[in-house]
């Protein structure tokens, strides 16, 4: 007779349900359950030798109770490192940090800087702060500055918020990448007409605070916002084209080029929150790839999102854009390779089909989520993905080769740019055209419940598909 209890689980399973409890033990302290006590990370350490066995009835138990005691004093631990901005909230307040990501212009006009590494009287503080300021200074990614003004209670991903805040300059000197990387735009900028040149840098960099105004809001009405903000997809682009160049020669060199090409674009366009998930993601496909090994794309969505969540929990609190990162994610690795089956089984659809798929399973599975923060239904959205997002590899390596030229060989740059022009002027009057259209996008706000609802369809639909397909998605990895 078959004994459940005695049955031994798969040390992978083990791993997603420490994983779900992690993040499951993280969300407690946003309800009020705080206990900021050292023990338990030791309880849940000692926890884990209950799993060496790997029987069913001591191995899950003991992984569910650890990881939500870790998740559970991680949270507490950074919520309440927090309540040191109580005091200073509408209260004056000089603030010193660095600029943690290119500024950019809100809605107001105002010129929008996140702050990292903050003191306050030099005291350290944790977190991201928003400053917001009408005055006519251009500080650059990864320069000190300080910001004057009533401090504000934050929201969202940001604990704290200074608006038409004083801001000077600290210290201008930045690290030689910053600079090699101010240097290559103003390159592009030089040798490329705008709109093109700011959309290409959108693409090759993440850099979005250069992009025209009634560009932005275009992408914005066609759900194309994604291609300019440094993504998974950007990442991927890179990485695929580095394994492939030099997968024929050997799997180190392969590894090593594909390793040194992300290092340099997560560089180049810095830790967002959704950039930190996609490179997590993508150095574990890229290891268990170079050490032969298959790993179920469930579990590295589940190990990528417990392990930046623990970095920084606000993440898993109030990023919207992190949410929607694992959501895309999840539309293309666990949603497109089920459509393909059904459609075409064992075979490989053309590249320009599998893009068209992989986008519909994106936004099908980002959808909800949409709707019930933004309220708002792109309805040309995977029409415009579609005639944009195959373009987007030859676009970025287009654009690097004319910002390279225009830094080593100026005088021939200008016409090293033709292709790239070309190229996204095609695509910037494919924006304008479908956005001018008065139905492509709508309004349409859901409940919690709607929400909730159209995820469980989501997944029944899923489900049955799996078990129609019956598709193994261990048999291929998404980086190749």
């Amino acid at each position: 007779m078959f004994n459940w209890r005695l049955a031994r689980v798969r040390r992978t399973s083990l791993i997603m349900i420490w994983c779900g409890a992690f993040l499951m033990g993280l969300v407690m302290p946003k309800i009020g359950i705080i206990i900021n006590d050292i023990i338990l990370p030791a309880l849940s350490g000692l926890l884990l030798l209950f799993c060496i066995k790997k029987w069913r009835y001591i191995a899950i138990p003991a992984m569910l109770l650890s990881g939500l005691l870790l998740g559970l004093w991680r949270g507490s631990v950074v919520e309440l490192s927090f309540n040191a901005y109580r005091p200073l909230f509408n209260q004056k307040a000089v603030i010193e940090g660095i600029v943690r990501e290119d500024p950019s212009y809100d809605d107001k006009s105002r010129l929008e800087l996140r702050l990292s590494e903050v003191t306050v009287t030099g005291k350290r503080l944790p977190g991201v702060i928003r400053i917001t300021t009408f005055e006519a200074v251009q500080p650059k990614r990864g320069e000190r500055i300080s910001a004057e003004g009533t401090l504000r209670e934050g929201f969202g991903n940001y604990r704290a918020a200074i608006y038409f805040a004083k801001v000077s300059v600290l210290e201008t000197q930045t690290s030689w990448f910053e600079q090699l990387r101010h240097i290559f735009t103003a390159s592009v900028l030089t040798h490329m007409p705008e709109p093109q040149a700011s959309l290409g840098l959108g693409f090759l960099i993440g850099l979005k605070s250069q992009l025209p105004e009634d560009l932005g809001e275009q992408l914005k009405v066609l759900g194309l916002t994604h291609i300019v903000v440094a993504s998974g997809y950007n990442l991927t682009i890179l990485v695929r084209l580095g394994r492939r160049l030099f997968a024929k020669y050997s799997k180190y060199q392969a590894l090593l080029c594909a390793v040194l090409l992300m290092a340099g674009f997560v560089t180049m366009t810095g830790f967002s929150a959704s950039m930190s998930r996609a490179a997590l993601v993508t150095s574990l496909a890229l290891a268990a790839w170079y050490y032969g090994r298959h790993v179920h794309p469930f579990l590295l969505l589940l190990l990528s999102a417990a392990i930046t969540a623990a970095i920084n929990p606000t993440y898993l609190w109030n990023d919207i854009g992190w949410w929607l990162s694992f959501l895309a994610f999840a539309g293309v690795l666990l949603g497109a390779p089920l459509v393909q089956h059904r459609f075409f089984g064992n075979k490989q659809p053309h590249w320009l089909l599998q893009i068209f798929i992989e986008t519909l399973c994106a936004q099908i599975v980002t959808l909800p989520l949409i709707l019930f923060i933004f309220g708002d239904l792109s309805i040309l959205a995977v029409i415009a993905n579609a005639l944009i997002l195959p373009l987007i590899p030859f676009v970025m390596l287009l654009v690097f080769l004319a910002g390279l030229m225009g830094i080593v060989m100026p005088w021939v740059a200008s016409w090293v740019a033709l292709p790239a022009i070309w190229l996204l002027t095609y695509m910037t009057e494919t924006v304008s055209a479908l956005s001018a259209i008065s139905w492509a996008s709508m309004a349409m706000p859901i409940s919690l419940v709607g929400m909730l609802l159209l995820y469980t369809a989501i997944i029944l639909t899923g489900s049955l598909l799996l078990r129609k397909t019956k598709h193994n998605y261990l048999s291929k990895s998404f980086i190749e």
